[in-house]
């Protein structure tokens, strides 16, 4: 892509050699061929996109003094493959609605999505200066600019929030039918699909939880510093507790916590944070409890104090050099 604009710059200078200069008419006259889909949906009409693509072209072409590249592009055809050029800059770039070729309609917000597989962990910055630090397995949507009025993403899974104060801006959390409000604060927010609890967990400043229902929002509770909301998804109840910080957002600096919690959930977690799965051979030890803590551990060590604590075997299974499976077995001996 960059060796195709630093000629297409050689080009406009004049600076091309004939072989450069063939050769790069031949690639846009193919690509003008090829690149025949359009949206117009998304896109708008395309007749008045040529024209404004056209429009612009002839602008810069009267603002230049460089008479090789004016008496060049006059050409109609010329003219064409230079429009094609442009929308695929654009079309590269993803810049469709900030190059102005492209009108934003009212109502439609540019909204991007950040998806985190098992292992892995992502640190979002918005321009207000907020942070989100999301957790593995997880998805965060959110636009590509805030309106007038909040600030609102959209949460799967977890994420560990540090919003900048803004009073006249609240920050809004959905997460399934919960939505969590803020002005300025640190919280996480814990609502992996498949678990059947919401957890909302309050390190500074003030939050609002409102339960999400058809048009209408309904206020559960504000939570103070060091306050955790556990929402329960299939009975529609709410209870309140204190936590361990670390507990709850160790997660972030690869330290995970676990106190008197079953087996079940300990290896659903570490599953997460691996990206390996972690199985048992018998579901019986399921509700096993564990207290433990690991700190930046490998994998193998990991498995190794699982295994002390439980009195269970295992075995890794590889492929293609990497880790893909723990199995955790009761040794018949």
């Amino acid at each position: 892509m960059q060796k195709l604009l630093d000629l297409i710059e050689k080009y406009k200078r004049g600076e091309c050699s004939p072989q450069e200069k063939d050769l790069l008419e031949s690639y846009l006259e193919s690509f003008q061929n090829n690149h025949n889909e359009w949206i117009q949906t998304e896109m708008g009409d395309q007749g008045k996109v040529d024209e404004k693509i056209y429009s612009e072209i002839m602008k810069n072409i009267n603002k230049g003094k460089n008479d090789y590249f004016t008496k060049a592009f006059l050409s109609p055809s010329l003219l064409k493959i230079a429009a094609s050029i442009i929308f695929f800059m654009i079309m590269a770039t993803g810049i469709l609605y900030k190059s102005g070729i492209f009108e934003h309609k009212a109502g439609s917000p540019v909204w991007y999505e950040k998806v985190t597989s098992s292992g892995e962990k992502s640190i979002i910055t918005f321009s207000d200066g907020s942070i989100i630090t999301l957790n593995a397995g997880s998805k965060l949507k959110y636009p590509a600019q805030f309106d007038d009025v909040n600030r609102e993403v959209y949460l799967e899974g977890e994420a560990f929030f540090e919003v900048h104060h803004d009073t006249s801006h609240p920050f809004i959390v959905h997460s399934e039918n919960l939505l969590t409000t803020v002005l300025g604060t640190i919280f996480d927010v814990s609502a992996y699909h498949e678990n059947k609890t919401i957890v909302v967990s309050l390190l500074g400043g003030k939050v609002k939880v409102l339960k999400d229902e058809k048009e209408k929002a309904d206020e559960i509770a504000i939570l103070k510093p060091k306050e955790q909301l556990l929402y329960n998804k299939e009975k529609n109840l709410s209870s309140f507790e204190q936590f361990d910080s670390l507990k709850v957002v160790g997660w972030k600096d690869n330290i995970y916590k676990f106190e008197n919690d079953p087996l079940g959930k300990v290896l659903s977690q570490l599953e997460r944070a691996f990206g390996v799965k972690f199985s048992l051979y018998d579901n019986s030890v399921l509700a096993q409890k564990i207290t433990t803590k690991f700190e930046k551990k490998s994998l193998k060590t990991v498995a190794e104090v699982i295994k002390s604590l439980t009195g269970l075997d295992y075995k890794i299974d590889k492929e293609n050099d990497g880790i893909t499976e723990v199995l955790f077995f009761k040794d018949i001996k």
